[in-house]
């Protein structure tokens, strides 16, 4: 079912003038939780950048050995300010299985949280934020519970596992990761996700 085509009039109103690029039924995919990432794990995920900043993003990594993550990171993030290109890495097998990772005020566990309980979340990505939004109680519309300006987003790409094909691992400048699960046998959905938060 093709949620931007089924609710495209009701997605529109929630957009609010912004382009619709896709609209996805999804959920937070199975997994642990944990606060940080590791320095190695920093170092892998800036390990694809464009060659002209890769060097000195890795650099600024190293060059404090002894700063937590989230603090060496501010230093790449001064490298990588005004770099044009899109940080693209390779699947990172180290952090497979964890569904959310960053602390509490991370945009991770905040799109975690506003996902919830609920039975029918839509991930709807817009030229300019990523939304979650659900039905509203006369499922007349979508009202939204969380949303992030798409530069925050660093990357997204499909990462199934089993009873997970379409599980989508989306990475954010503040460090955080979340697992959305977009379909438990189908990818379509995934790829659609996918390919958005990259265009």
């Amino acid at each position: 079912m093709d949620a931007l085509r089924l609710h495209h009039a009701e997605l529109e109103k929630l957009a609010g003038g912004e382009e619709l690029r896709a609209a996805v039924h999804c959920r937070t995919a199975f997994g642990g939780e944990r606060p940080r990432r590791s320095r190695h794990e920093l170092e892998q995920l800036v390990a694809g950048a464009p060659a002209e900043v890769r060097d000195a993003a890795v650099a600024a990594l190293r060059d404090t050995p002894d700063a937590e993550p989230e603090q060496a990171w501010e230093r790449v993030v001064a490298v990588l300010v005004g770099a044009d290109s899109v940080i693209r890495v390779e699947v990172d097998k180290a952090i497979g299985g964890y569904a959310v990772t960053g602390p509490a005020d991370s945009c991770a566990v905040q799109l975690d949280r506003s996902i919830g309980d609920a039975s029918m979340v839509h991930c709807v990505v817009t030229d300019r934020r990523l939304v979650l939004a659900d039905m509203d109680d006369d499922l007349r519309g979508f009202r939204l519970r969380a949303a992030v300006p798409r530069t925050a987003v660093l990357r997204a790409r499909r990462d199934g596992r089993f009873l997970q094909r379409g599980r989508v691992v989306v990475d954010f400048a503040d460090l955080s990761q979340l697992a959305l699960l977009t379909g438990v046998f189908g990818t379509g959905r995934a790829d659609a996700l996918v390919a958005a938060l990259a265009g």
